[in-house]
């Protein structure tokens, strides 16, 4: 038996699922068995909202994410990721890196977010101004933007209060948002469209869809400039970690 990729689903649901045809849409595989063995968990319910408890306080969602941790470990997974950005937030995901080191130390525990800015130093080397859509929580507490901190060469872009909210309603409105309707509605999407918009108004030259939902409703090529995706970009680094020969070339940003 292979090398095994886990996936802690259920932040949200349909994030976990996305995350999931990702690796196999970057897969190099001929037929079903040359597919790298993934195991998926997907228990919303065990873990709590992580931008409540951001903004808010409460149970560290941390707590529920390690349950998820060990059911993979435990049957073999050798990678793991997390389809959340949020949940990358030091004040989560540092605590639950933490007890995979001390519990699984041969487990690996992919961060989203430093394997998105990887990618986005790769695209451009010279440095960039890069726009960011996220939820509240992602925004308050600068998941994104504490690891930009000390780099001259890059700027990032967020939009104001009003943006910021407006993105975040698009994702939770248990009426037309992203996390509520499936498929998503238009409406969820023509506020995340046009909240892009005023980045690149702004001059943004890319832009991060630090949320994993949002990539459910923005694709690359609908904007004049770049998306960053990064539930693509950690599939393909969860595939470069188990079987680095089977990563398909990946298609130009």
């Amino acid at each position: 038996m292979g090398r095994a990729i886990g996936v802690i689903g259920g932040v949200g649901p349909y994030a976990g699922i996305d995350l999931v045809k990702k690796v196999f849409d970057n897969t190099i595989a001929s037929r079903d068995q040359e597919h790298i063995d993934l195991y998926l968990t997907s228990t919303p319910a065990i873990i709590g909202d992580r931008t409540a408890y951001l903004l808010n306080g409460g149970e560290n969602p941390a707590a529920g994410l390690v349950a998820c941790l060990d059911k993979l470990a435990l049957i073999g997974s050798d990678v793991i990721v997390i389809p959340c950005n949020t949940a990358h937030a030091p004040q989560i995901y540092d605590e639950v890196a933490r007890v995979a080191k001390k519990k699984w130390p041969k487990v690996l525990l992919l961060n989203m977010i430093a394997e998105t800015i990887t990618s986005i130093k790769q695209r451009f080397p010279k440095g960039a101004r890069i726009g960011l859509l996220a939820t509240l929580g992602t925004h308050t507490v600068g998941v994104y933007r504490t690891h930009f901190e000390g780099e001259r060469s890059y700027t990032l872009i967020e939009p104001d209060q009003r943006g910021r909210e407006a993105v975040h309603q698009a994702i939770y409105d248990q009426q037309y948002g992203i996390k509520a309707v499936a498929p998503p509605t238009a409406l969820s999407k023509a506020v995340v469209k046009a909240q892009a918009k005023l980045l690149i108004e702004e001059g943004a030259e890319a832009i991060i869809l630090g949320c994993t939902e949002l990539p459910l409703v923005l694709h690359d090529g609908e904007l004049a400039v770049p998306l960053f995706d990064p539930t693509a970009i950690v599939a393909r680094a969860a595939i470069r970690a188990v079987s680095p020969q089977q990563l398909r070339t990946a298609p130009p940003l």
